[in-house]
């Protein structure tokens, strides 16, 4: 299942199953609805095969993604009508055998309710790369990996968190536990959580696992090691049950290590530009390398713009809809028809320090060597915005210091880099995730529990530079020794060699551009400076203006155009904006 809610109280299920259907663009195939004395559950099929609801007399078991089991094979993958790999964790549960964070890999809820006694258990994942939701007045309590469904199901779309909606602003996300609705919140990741009711209703949760900040490596090498070992292990398990696979491919080094895992597998490898550029040139020349079917897929320049709607009606309030790149391609390139669609989501975040607070430049300029700041630089920039009002941002600040102090209960020197990825919906970037699951059968290999845990464990020096990534990929990447990374690297050799090859790199594609060598986008996501010249943009803008009323308390300065035409805004904040305002359309929500 892609989606579900839970109640204690029984649902109108018929309405419910409606709002299912609006979210999703393309038809559902069947919609599973349960109801009892122990409350109601409404899902849909789940996309990954082996995972249909599984009933018995006394029980009945859901699991929302796609996991990789550990104690058994995964035969089922490749059977459609399969409950297998759901009545495989509830059995092995029955048994209290079942180790939440070694059994299972990969993003998933696994969902259990006892008919008999109304008790109702959830476990979400080590990151919660699939969050979940929780909604709790004083007779009734609800949860779903789905908050605008949450919030339309118990009629609080317009119950607002402002805070929240300035956050997701200038952050691009929601501080956990909050979300953008004030009577919703998230739950824990990595947890068991239950309810039960006594006289009241008890929710109660317990981790089975939290990332403490404890090297458990003797060295570099050991802890490299796990990692090739996990990733192997994870992309076996599922290409040796799977007929039909296909990768997502571009000019770096997490899809080209992505590709060594795969080679030898025939496959189709994907790549989503507005034209073929220095990027698609990389990445088709990658694929050739390591045995890949290289497909070019463009899009318009008003793409992002023109899915808008749409994806942020599919992955919820409070992500970025900018990260669904997948989105209207999985129709136009089949995704759906793959036993596995392969991407390289959250190596950055996991394994190269992407949200360790560095010296200011190393993003655009790789041969710039990371040596780590103190705290953290960005979010010092959201405190000090003069635009919002000053008890906002007052309370904002509360709420980051509030999670940095939970964060720090299991990390002290890295904090301030794991406030950013734990749990997962921290990261902007796992809209990516949330947008593919519900699309196609989307596997991460850089989410695997024994990256995920690596993560946990080594020290910052680790990541940073690349140092345990280009141990793990190195005798991956022997193929494509010689061909430039997009960013003007060898990902072959390590950080010091690449101080003088970038440079020289990025020196000469600057040039050529100033000469007119170069033209166009060369990356591999849209331009949002091309599209806001333009009056599509305006008139997005014009459409949603009763979005920007309802929340505009948060301003200052309550105009619109003010707002919009700040240069004090990053284009993407600006984009942000927008989906906040589609969000809290009076004309939408009325629908």
């Amino acid at each position: 299942m892609s989606d579900f809610i839970y109640s204690n109280q029984s649902l109108n299920l018929l309405s419910i199953e409606n709002s299912f259907r609006f979210i999703y663009p393309d038809p559902l195939e069947n919609v599973y609805k349960f109801s009892g004395d122990w409350g109601s559950l409404i899902l849909n099929q789940n996309l990954y095969n082996g995972f249909l609801p599984y009933e018995n007399q006394n029980y009945l078991s859901v699991v929302i993604g796609g996991p990789v089991l550990y104690f058994q094979d995964n035969t089922f993958i490749n059977n459609k009508l399969s409950k297998e790999g759901t009545q495989a964790i509830f059995n092995r549960w029955l048994e209290n055998n079942i180790q939440w964070d070694e059994d299972l890999s990969g993003p998933f809820v696994v969902l259990i309710i006892n008919k008999r006694t109304s008790e109702v258990l959830c476990f979400t994942d080590l990151m919660s790369f699939i969050p979940v939701y929780k909604y709790e007045d004083s007779s009734s309590i609800s949860l779903s990996t789905h908050v605008d469904l949450l919030a339309k199901t118990h009629r609080v779309q317009s119950n607002v968190d402002l805070v929240s909606v300035t956050d997701f602003i200038l952050q691009g996300t929601v501080t956990f536990p909050y979300t953008i609705y004030k009577s919703i919140y998230q739950i824990n990741p990595s947890s068991i959580h239950s309810i039960r009711e006594n006289g009241s209703i008890i929710f109660q949760s317990q981790y089975y696992w939290t990332p403490q900040e404890i090297n458990r490596f003797n060295s570099l090498e050991q802890a490299t090691k796990y990692i090739k070992d996990g990733l192997n292990s994870y992309t076996n398990k599922i290409v040796s049950h799977s007929d039909k696979i296909a990768q997502f491919i571009s000019g770096g080094e997490d899809s080209r290590l992505l590709a060594a895992l795969l080679q030898g597998n025939s496959r189709n490898a994907y790549i989503f530009l507005d034209q073929m550029n220095i990027e698609g040139k990389k990445a088709k020349e990658i694929a050739e390398i390591y045995g890949a079917n290289f497909i070019l897929s463009t899009r318009d320049k008003l793409h992002y713009l023109n899915i808008l709607a749409p994806a942020v009606d599919l992955i919820g309030g409070g992500a970025e809809h900018h990260h669904a790149h997948s989105f209207g391609f999985h129709k136009s390139c089949k995704l759906n028809q793959y036993d596995a669609v392969f991407g390289g989501l959250l190596s950055d975040a996991l394994l190269k320090g992407s949200h360790i607070n560095k010296v200011r430049g190393t993003g655009s300029f790789p041969f710039i060597p990371q040596i780590k700041l103190p705290g953290n630089s960005s979010i010092d920039r959201i405190h000090n915005n003069s635009w919002f009002n000053v008890e906002i941002i007052q309370d904002l600040k509360e709420r980051h210091e509030n999670h940095l102090n939970y964060v720090k209960t299991f990390r002290v020197e890295s904090s301030y880099e794991w406030f950013e990825i734990w749990p997962s919906s921290m990261n902007k970037n796992i809209a990516n995730l949330h947008t593919n699951r519900r699309l196609f059968k989307s596997y991460e290999p850089f989410m695997t529990k024994e990256v995920v845990k690596t993560s946990a464990s080594i020290s910052q020096k680790w990541k940073l530079n690349r140092r345990v990534f280009h141990k793990v990929a190195k005798p991956y990447l022997k193929r494509s020794k010689w061909k430039v990374h997009s960013d003007g690297r060898l990902p072959y050799f390590s950080w010091k060699v690449n101080l003088i090859v970038s440079f020289l790199v990025i020196l000469y594609r600057k040039s050529a551009k100033r000469i007119g060598f170069i033209k166009g986008n060369q990356k591999s996501w849209g331009q949002w400076s091309l599209v806001m010249e333009m009056e599509d943009w305006t008139d997005e803008i014009n459409k949603n203006a009763t979005g920007f009323e309802n929340i505009s308390k948060i301003f200052n300065e309550k105009n619109m155009d003010e707002v919009m035409h700040s240069n004090d805004f990053s284009r993407i904040e600006k984009v942000n904006l927008l989906q906040i305002m589609y969000l809290f359309n009076e004309n939408k929500n009325s629908d």
